[in-house]
Parts: C-alpha cells; structure tokens; sequence
C-alpha cells in the first residue's frame, strides 16, 4: 500500500483524526466514553497545536486515505530543561504490525533532535499490552510509574 507521512491539515485531517480518538481513549482508559464535548475539547487543542511553534502534527496516509496520527509537543519538566513528548500516537488497527507506528515515531524523535531535545516519552496504559509491546519494540522503558487510588 503506498503509504505516506505528512503534516496535519487541520481544515482536512480533523474530522478523521477525531474519530480515532474513540479507539484511543476508549481502549486505554476503560468506561471512559468518548462524547461530544470530549471531541469539541480536543477539537480546540488540535486547533492550538496547529498554531503552536513546540508542537508539530503528523498524520500517516495509506492509498490516499488518514490512517494515522502523530502528535508532538516539546515540554520542560522540574527536572529537565525540555523533552521531547509524545502526546497522541495512532495507527487503524488493521494497518498495525506493518511498520507504520514506527514510521510515525520515527519521524516526531527525528523533529525533537532537531529542536535539541535529548529525548523521547510517552504515557501508555498499562492495561493496552499491545501498545505496551510495540513501545518495548521501537526502544522506549518504563521510567516511572503512576499509581492511582480510587476515592469513591
């Protein structure tokens, strides 16, 4: 399949890439459902991001068709100075396992080397093993953990 990574469109890609978000929230954040207020917020920072010099948007086409979804921000920490992070990473599942996911990673690590960042994080759920494996694959390691406590 002729596939191919270019930048976010925000006029052509939004409808598209927000339809991704009902796998990627929904799969990763069990019972959380994806609603239109969900979709309108994330709407308006994909809006921002496309406007924001330390964010940078890819999508992944595939015979003509958004397959896919890089998001990437620069941020600073307590501890350091910037880091590369990436805040959104999808791929449609039938066109997983094909290298495509690394492709997109690929090409945010690429951009956070250009803007000097010494390296690349992301957040994955614990409870998507799938994605947990692909990221062992492509060179990421759990650096810290985060634990919840259910209040209620």
């Amino acid at each position: 399949m002729p596939a191919r990574i270019r930048n976010f469109n925000l006029r052509k890609d939004l409808k598209t890439v927000l339809q991704f978000q009902y796998e990627t929230y929904e799969r990763n954040f069990p019972g959380f459902q994806v609603d239109r207020g969900f979709l309108e917020d994330f709407a308006r920072q994909l809006r921002a991001a496309a406007d924001e010099r330390s964010e940078q948007l890819w999508v992944l086409e595939v015979d003509g068709q958004v397959s896919g979804l890089v998001w990437a921000t620069l941020i600073t920490s307590m501890v350091e100075e910037v880091v590369g992070y990436i805040k959104n990473v999808y791929v449609a599942p039938e066109l997983r396992g094909q290298g495509y996911g690394r492709m997109l990673l690929r090409i945010a690590e690429d951009w956070f080397r250009s803007q000097g960042a010494p390296k690349s994080v992301l957040d994955a759920s614990v409870c998507n093993e799938e994605a947990l494996a692909f990221y062992e694959q492509v060179g990421y390691r759990a650096a810290r953990v985060r634990m919840e406590k259910p209040l209620g």
